[in-house]
């Protein structure tokens, strides 16, 4: 799940350039697609959640006490971190999953808590066949529960 991340860092500046010189027919399929991205950088949101769960059982076994970890200040790392968690969240709602501007914010989020120098490029033949596949099938179960922004609701 962390390569999601990466996969919405690249294919999401790509689909909102063609959203712009595409046709006005072919702008939904677009739509479509960023609506999907957005719907699969929760498994992103679920993989750092874990993280913070495996850090919080470490410092357990560790022995950090309680007054260690609450006194650490917030800082905009922190907020920015949050943020990243908590916002994916939202294109679970269907007028938010299909916005543009919801897709910039994610995008700048995101690609601004991992930088292009800190992306995880190891064996990436075995991830981005994964990643597609993943995408083909939330692409899916959107268009079977007919979820997608420009699909008819027959």
């Amino acid at each position: 799940m962390e390569f999601n991340q990466i996969a919405y860092c690249c294919s999401v500046p790509a689909l909102l350039f063609l959203f712009f010189f595409l046709e006005k027919e072919s702008r939904g399929l677009v739509v479509n697609l960023l609506a999907v991205s957005n719907l699969l950088l929760i498994g992103y949101s679920v993989f750092l959640i874990r993280q913070f769960m495996a850090f919080y059982h470490l410092a357990k076994q560790l022995g950090v006490t309680q007054t260690q970890i609450q006194t650490t200040p917030v800082d905009t790392a922190t907020i920015r971190l949050l943020l990243v968690i908590i916002l994916p969240f939202f294109s679970l709602i269907g007028p938010l999953r299909k916005n543009r501007l919801f897709s910039l914010l994610l995008l700048v989020l995101v690609y601004w808590n991992n930088p292009l120098h800190s992306w995880n490029t190891y064996d990436l033949f075995v991830k981005i066949p994964a990643y597609l596949s993943a995408f083909c099938a939330a692409y899916a179960l959107l268009w079977l529960f007919k979820k997608l922004a420009y699909q008819p609701r027959n």
